[in-house]
């Protein structure tokens, strides 16, 4: 790590009682120069910071602090500025250990202000992978590629991390190679479970030399290619109605467009859909359908789909309900016939169509004992008006 330390009185300060011009000079200065000036009153201060470093693992500028120092800030690259915690460090959470960065302190009281670069540069910049892009596909896959540096040793070889959160860092899990062998791309097959922006480094290695390493921050929400939806569709006799599911678990505005012909050498519908995944079509009859997808606030649009032809059949619809309204027919009929049948047994229909006959006697039963003898007169009619027929019992030898 470099560090440099401007003390007044020497070449290259500025005085705090000089013009607004000079003082407008070295604040510019301050802020989009990687230098450092110390600005006190008494020239025998010392300085309220020292020893600032980078802690890598926890992602912190830090350094020691001296005195009742003061609104102090951290600037990186002289662009993106922080207000230190505590007046003892800044947190980094987007930490690259490949590009090699400017983090300059500044006091505002006393005014102070120190840098270091980090990291170090080493090796040679042209070795390390070039060309490193990431993007998201199929809904959940996440792949990067990317190819060999043009100064790269033979024997090198590359290995890609994905940082999550602070300091946990998670190794490629199926890499590409190409014909050399070389590793030159990677694969994670299920991200869904991510969101927001994570650090991609792709670290260089070999026996020979020292290889700088190449990130990109990867936002799944901004570099999501899109699938085209699949289509189902069922009809009635008046509409037909289409349904497709979501294609991201990372973009929740979506447009789609439908491309609708309907007949051979119609004109071609489209239409736009926000946010919906069913379309419902009046008489549609035979028609083809394309459809893509597009994340609405990025504008990167999915591939078209392949055409499907759907066959919405009227004719075949009647048909179908034909057969339904004469099975609902037969089926009232079988209601209607088992009504009466409960209804006769409540009545004893069948009881008074076919009587029994009074006092029969069981021989199996009776064994000649206990059964009663009814008498009556055959010359007489008998009060159910039967025919009675004389019997002459025969006792056999």
């Amino acid at each position: 790590m470099l560090l440099s330390l401007l003390l007044p009185g020497t070449p290259g300060t500025c005085s705090p009682a000089g013009s607004a011009l000079t003082m407008t000079a070295l604040w510019l200065t301050l802020l989009l120069m990687p230098t450092s000036h110390l600005l006190q009153i008494h020239p025998d201060m010392s300085p309220p910071i020292t020893n600032l470093r980078m802690e890598a693992k926890t992602h912190r500028l830090t350094w020691d602090l001296h005195g009742n120092a003061t609104d102090i800030k951290c600037i990186k690259d002289s662009k993106q500025i922080l207000t230190a915690e505590q007046d003892r460090y800044c947190v980094y959470h987007a930490l690259s250990l490949c590009k090699v960065s400017n983090y300059t302190v500044h006091v505002g009281n006393p005014p102070f202000s120190t840098w270091i670069l980090f990291p170090e540069p080493d090796g040679d910049s042209e070795a390390a992978a070039k060309n490193l892009t990431c993007w998201v596909h199929d809904m959940n896959v996440l792949t990067c590629r990317w190819a060999v540096g043009r100064a790269a040793p033979r024997g090198v070889q590359y290995k890609l991390s994905w940082r999550v959160g602070s300091g946990k860092d998670l190794e490629c899990p199926r890499y590409h190679v190409d014909e050399r062998g070389v590793q030159v791309g990677c694969r994670w097959d299920d991200v869904s479970g991510y969101q927001g922006s994570f650090l991609v480094q792709v670290h260089g290695a070999s026996a020979g030399a020292r290889i700088p390493c190449k990130y990109a921050m990867v936002d799944f929400f901004q570099q999501e290619r899109l699938s085209p939806p699949n289509v189902t569709m069922w009809c009635n006799l008046t509409h037909a109605f289409l349904k497709w599911k979501n294609v991201s678990h990372f973009n929740r505005r979506i447009r789609y467009q439908l491309s609708i012909q309907k007949g051979q050498g119609a004109h071609v519908e489209q239409i736009f859909l926000y946010n919906v995944n069913s379309l419902d079509l009046l008489h549609p009859g035979t028609f083809v359908v394309r459809i893509r997808a597009e994340a609405y606030l990025s504008g990167i649009h999915s591939d078209w789909s392949e055409p499907q032809r759907f066959v919405c059949d009227s004719a075949g619809d009647t048909r179908s309900h034909v057969w339904w309204a004469a099975l609902l027919i037969a089926l009232a009929m079988l209601q209607a016939l088992l009504f009466l049948f409960l209804l006769c047994r409540r009545f004893s229909v069948v009881q008074k169509i076919l009587p029994p006959v009074p006092n029969v006697r069981d021989p199996l039963r009776d064994h000649g004992q206990n059964y009663k003898l009814v008498l009556w007169d055959i010359s007489q009619p008998s009060p159910e008006d039967c025919p009675v027929a004389q019997v002459q019992v025969q006792e056999m030898a």
